[in-house]
């Protein structure tokens, strides 16, 4: 099992690596092509698209995954037909809604946008639901060429298009052509072939246990995307533009690493559901692989978005460092926590995620908007992590109990790679203000290099004298390979 997982976790990260590659690439180049305002409309359209999808969210994949049997195709007719039915729905609440969501940020040109990406959830509705194999049976490899066949068909549309239009419609297309690209993969890679069906009983039994993904979803979505529509009202579409830009580059890193670990270690921590001490284990064992990267990344990002900014997106970017630099803490975190969510999903706990984020939910509603009219991008940032922070003990004492191990256990895996993450930080600051180099580019560059030899060596020298056992975690990955 474990040799299956860690060779799964490696098709993943390559997955996660090429698709969030592409991303960045394509963000790179787009906004270089595109202003803030072209950014600024497609996040209104994708808040509303986003909001709809979540707060309709079935959790079908999940409850499948989480079934003890191997084989779900009795349930993949229902399955298929519940996702078709709510992609019309979806597309119908697009059209409809389009005007309104133009008068409430004040942009006419949004109406036409949300009316053409309507066709995203009819597409996505039809995909072949046979998919959740490739994450059930930890067949990556599928899972590799589903995800990134999207990814590269979304690159090479979107900057096209850009390139020879110098319109938002570049990154509209993008986002529909990605839809099309996973639709013929779904089909190619999985010989099932879906038929319109509905079978009540499987319907109650799916629903049953997904309606906590459900509401898991909508107040992630809330939380993650309701400052998103604070800063387009508030502030301005530009504003919007430059928080979102920001919010993805500084996340982007931290939260794909913990995607590419949730992709393998949920179907694994369902396997192990009734055998606790096996179960604690590997959780242990996802968090000290996660926060050893996750923790010199967040460090890194901090103390490189002032080089990284103007030497990478131009100086035109700048308002969004401090954003950056912010919304890295949460990023750090909050891929740690994703793992104690996936062991909830597996226990049959899923109702403890919403709960937990219901409280942050609460205390963000209070402090967010005040914040924004007094800090402007900052205070949003500023409140959405700083109520964050004030939860992950909570988290931590949750699913410790969960899990029936020692809340020092878990503490250890995080005590290491934050001391040599924090050596890694203060010789960066030190080189950051010793070393004066114009070109920001090199600059960037020395501060990358540094730090990565930095924190190497201080995780070496700390695993030597302890019971880090770091090394020991990555032998165990290579062996497997």
């Amino acid at each position: 099992m474990t040799n299956q997982t860690v060779k799964s976790g490696v098709w993943s990260a390559g997955m996660k690596i090429g698709m969030r590659g592409l991303q960045v690439l394509s963000l790179v180049v787009l906004a270089r092509i595109l202003g803030p305002r072209e950014f600024g409309l497609m996040g209104i359209a994708l808040i509303t698209y986003t909001s709809l999808r979540r707060f309709s969210e079935l959790g079908i994949k999940s409850a499948l995954i989480q079934r003890s049997e191997a084989n779900v195709d009795t349930f993949l007719d229902t399955a298929w037909t519940l996702q078709l039915v709510r992609g019309l729905v979806l597309a119908l609440l697009l059209v409809t809604s389009a005007p309104a969501v133009a008068w409430f940020f004040d942009e006419p040109r949004v109406t036409l946008i949300l009316r053409v990406i309507a066709v995203s959830p009819i597409v996505a509705g039809v995909i072949n639901p046979s998919i959740v194999y490739f994450q059930k049976d930890l067949d990556m490899h599928k899972q590799f060429l589903f995800g990134m066949s999207a990814s590269v068909a979304k690159f090479v549309a979107s900057v096209a298009i850009a390139i020879i239009y110098e319109s938002v419609w570049a990154l509209v297309a993008g986002f529909i052509i990605a839809d099309f690209a996973r639709l013929v993969a779904s089909y190619a890679l999985h010989d099932y072939r879906p038929g319109l069906n509905i079978d009540r009983a499987q319907v109650r039994e799916l629903i049953g246990y997904g309606k906590w993904i459900t509401a898991s979803k909508a107040i992630s979505f809330i939380l993650t995307s309701g400052d998103d529509a604070l800063v387009g009202r508030l502030v301005s579409t530009t504003g919007l533009g430059y928080y979102q830009l920001g919010y993805q580059l500084a996340k982007m890193p931290t939260m794909e690493m913990s995607r590419s670990v949730s992709t393998v270690v949920f179907p694994l921590y369902s396997k192990l559901q009734d055998d606790t001490e096996m179960l604690g284990n590997a959780v242990l064992r996802s968090v000290r692989l996660l926060s050893f990267l996750a923790f010199p990344a967040t460090v890194g990002i901090i103390l490189t978005a002032r080089s990284f900014i103007p030497a990478v997106l131009g100086s035109q970017w700048n308002p969004i460092v401090p954003v950056m630099q912010i919304v890295a803490v949460y990023g750090g975190f909050a891929a740690l926590t994703s793992v104690f969510a996936d062991v909830w999903n597996a226990v049959g706990r899923p109702d403890l995620n919403p709960k937990i984020n219901g409280i942050r939910l609460l205390f963000s509603g209070i402090l967010i908007i005040p914040a924004t009219i007094r800090y402007d991008l900052v205070g949003a940032a500023g409140a959405i992590v700083g109520v964050y922070l004030l939860t992950v003990p909570l988290q931590i004492h949750v699913v410790v109990r969960c899990l029936d191990i020692r809340h020092r256990a878990l503490l250890k895996e995080l005590a290491y790679p934050a001391l040599a993450s924090g050596i890694m930080g203060l010789v960066l600051l030190g080189v950051r203000q010793t070393v004066s180099i114009e070109l920001v580019v090199v600059k960037f560059a020395l501060l990358v290099v540094v730090g990565a030899a930095v924190y190497v060596s201080a995780a070496l020298l700390l695993d030597s004298h302890s019971q880090w056992d770091i090394r020991t975690e990555f032998d165990s990955i290579i062996r497997s390979l």
